[in-house]
């Protein structure tokens, strides 16, 4: 009788096909929720238990080291006596652990230290200081990912592409970055980067190494393969070798980072690299409803740039996928913890809910709610909102406004944005505090510190623009003007804006939700003011980060939310300029990425699902009419339920402060028409001319010079006379 394969049991024929595959190249197309860890494990299993392969001849790859550690466990689970001899790693550990043997023919000495992201930042900081530059144009964070972006394509020092026509800052970029490599040799070390980076070059420079690996490695897999970039797409065809014994398993439509350097071609292309290619598609789902697997289907059919599949489930056909109709997002994050309540009644599990949505700053009113209604949450994959660094800032600048004496605040806020005040200056400062027993906020302008006319002259006006901006205070301005005005004059927009980033968008997000916040609470108090909103938020940042709940609700962004899965989801934000994401429109293939991004947070859910947009918003600190995400409409209705819910908007109304912002601000019809050269007048400054005008009506921004001194203000709360 012949004997049964026991690693074959459970699985149904495609995933069979795809384990029992012996050699050449195998193609998995593995859809949501279709099982393809046990897969590729059993598949490992199967090499050594059916055709005798040795466990060390095999080595897998994939990106993080939770899933690596998983895919281990599974493996040696399966093989209990052999399963740890299998080589399963990262990508970048892979890397470290061939070129910690192979030192000498990288130019570096045994024992090379890895610098983390802070080492390289000190490190470029240096470099771009002793080159001449100043930090607060070539931002360190900046820098090094335009070096890491090179790394990822390929791209040596000598080789960093300064544009066509030639780009006078992309041309100093690719002298830090040279800079940067000698320096780091020099020290003996490696950054992130190096290490798939620099096992390609090994691998090419020395092929009689490469060919020792392929000895080693007859069978290669690799997990998640729509997630590489061209690096990694170099190291797996050369890991292949020439027995090109290489499966990778993968789903273009769940490729959602392109902006970490992902290229979706790797799958798509796979056939032509290798034309004996046998492709296996898994698509029987055995996560969700058949509501929400037809829906996510018929919503991804609209890209292009894919392979054909159809993803299935035999589970039940669940209930339709509610689509909630909101009169504001301050209404849709009530109406959202509504239902959570509701539905907790049911289950008795918070763990069974989570909140998705696509930037991280929606997160605020959702947190709110949550609070409000003693619900526990955790943010995954991230910080609560008023835990995030730049909120940590704007919170700090308003509390040396309110109490110019909190030294703690302000040494934090010194050099944000930086303004060239490195940590001697700070060290003198505080010292001379100390000695003269005078407050750090009146030393910041003593004259006598001995300190470079440049970084004093920056601190004089670090000191003028929080005197100006105290002035407001005693002049009855509302504090969200005042914060409006401080984001503007400190140039904090300005740093954020240019960071070029996505990182800076988002920082630049949260601050707008920040000025929301405290606009929320102008409405609901009779006489605002800053400090009262200080104490307030004070009891929210001193909150217990929830590190020991074993219960909660939880909250992430779309993109974290890949790999997870959970009962109850809800899908806010479902607004064109939301999701689709407004910059996805300047991006080829931006939009068939959002879309992958929406089949992936609406594959997460189990049992039931939830749309909420809204039909108001605030962006740009501009209210606006929001209209229904496109993907909503690419959904059938008979997978839909649509609800309004037609709540008065909650928008600012006139409170018993109205005077206060009469008093505070010019009516629009007012605003100076201001134009460059102009000279004009400030109460404070006196007279100074106009440099730059940005913006219209109440978002209008001036440049003014008065002498050698520039300020930045926002004109709605900066009254000037125009000079003739």
């Amino acid at each position: 009788m012949k004997q049964l394969n026991p690693i074959l049991e459970g699985l149904n024929e495609p995933q069979k096909e795809a384990v029992l595959h012996h050699e050449g190249p195998l193609l998995i197309l593995a859809g949501a929720g279709s099982g393809k860890t046990r897969v590729i494990t059993h598949r490992i299993a199967n090499l050594i238990f059916t055709h005798r392969v040795l466990p060390y001849k095999i080595c897998a790859l994939t990106f993080t080291n939770k899933a690596a550690n998983e895919m281990a466990e599974r493996v040696k689970k399966l093989l209990p006596n052999s399963g740890h001899l299998v080589m399963i790693k990262t990508f970048h550990s892979l890397g470290l652990y061939i070129l910690r043997r192979h030192t000498e023919k990288i130019g570096l000495q045994s024992g090379f230290t890895v610098y983390d992201t802070s080492l390289q930042e000190s490190l470029i900081k240096e470099v771009v200081k002793d080159l001449g530059f100043d930090v607060r144009e070539f931002r360190p964070n900046t820098v090094l990912q335009a070096i890491q972006s090179s790394k990822d394509n390929y791209i040596f020092p000598e080789e960093f592409d300064t544009g066509e026509p030639t780009d006078p800052q992309l041309e100093i970029i690719k002298k830090m970055y040279i800079e940067y490599e000698k320096r780091k040799k020099n020290q003996n070390a490696l950054d992130f980067g190096d290490l798939v980076f620099l096992t390609v070059k090994l691998f090419l420079d020395y092929p009689e190494i490469k060919q020792t690996y392929n000895n080693l490695w007859e069978y290669i897999l690799v997990d998640e393969y729509q997630d590489t970039n061209h690096v990694q797409y170099i190291l797996t065809h050369l890991l292949a070798g020439e027995k090109k014994n290489l499966c990778v398993v993968g789903d273009d439509d769940q490729s959602i980072y392109s902006w970490r350097g992902a290229d979706i071609q790797n799958i798509l292309d796979f056939e032509k690299d290798f034309p004996n290619t046998k492709v296996i598609k898994l698509e029987e789902n055995y996560r969700s409803t058949k509501n929400i697997i037809e829906a996510a289907s018929h919503l991804i059919a609209n890209n292009i740039s894919r392979k054909e599949k159809n993803l299935f489930t035999n589970n039940p056909k669940g209930e339709k996928i509610q689509v909630l109709e909101c009169a504001s997002d301050y209404d849709e994050s009530e109406i959202v913890i509504e239902l959570i309540k509701s539905e907790y009644q049911k289950s008795k599990n918070y763990n069974k809910f989570a909140i998705f949505y696509r930037t991280n700053a929606q997160s605020r009113l959702f947190e709110e709610k949550l609070r409000v209604n003693s619900i526990p949450y955790k943010i995954f994959g991230g910080f609560r909102f008023f835990d995030r660094m730049e909120i940590k800032d704007m919170i700090a600048y308003l509390s040396v406004l309110v109490n110019p004496l909190d030294s703690s605040s302000l040494l934090r806020i010194i050099n944000f944005p930086p303004r060239g005040v490195g940590e001697t200056t700070v060290e003198k400062l505080r010292r001379t505090a100390i000695d003269q027993d005078r407050p750090l906020y009146e030393v910041i302008v003593n004259n006598n510190l001995d300190l470079r006319k440049q970084t004093q002259a920056s601190l004089v006006e670090f000191h003028s623009n929080l005197e100006d901006l105290r002035q407001k205070i005693s002049e009855g301005y509302l504090p969200s003007q005042i914060t409006e005005s401080l984001v503007v004059q400190m140039r904090i927009d300005e740093e954020l804006s240019k960071a070029q980033d996505i990182e800076g968008k988002e920082r630049l997000e949260n601050i707008q939700q920040f000025i929301e916040s405290i606009k929320e609470y102008e409405q609901k108090t009779e006489n605002p003011s800053l400090e009262e909103y200080l104490n307030q938020i004070s009891l929210l940042t001193s909150e217990e980060d929830g590190k020991d709940l074993k219960e909660y609700v939880t909250l992430m962004t779309v993109h974290n939310s890949k790999g997870l899965e959970f009962d109850y989801v809800f899908m806010t934000g479902m607004e064109n300029g939301t999701f689709p994401h407004w910059m996805s429109q300047d991006e080829e293939g931006g939009l068939e990425e959002e879309r992958r991004l929406c089949y992936v947070a609406i594959t997460r859910a189990r049992e039931k699902l939830f749309f909420s947009y809204s039909k108001i918003g605030r962006r740009q600190r501009m209210t606006e009419e929001l209209f229904p995400s496109i993907f909503l409409s690419e959904i059938p209705e008979k997978y839909l339920n649509y609800t309004s819910y037609n709540r008065k908007p909650q928008t600012p109304p006139l409170t018993k402060n109205a005077n206060l912002q009469t008093k505070a601000n010019w009516s629009i019809k007012s605003l100076p028409e201001l134009t460059k050269g102009m000279r004009v007048k400030h109460k404070q400054y006196g007279v100074g001319k106009v440099i730059e005008v940005v913006g219209e009506g109440e978002n209008t921004k001036v440049k003014i010079a008065f002498g050698e001194i520039q300020k930045n203000f926002l004109l709605a709360y900066t009254p000037l006379e125009i000079v003739f």
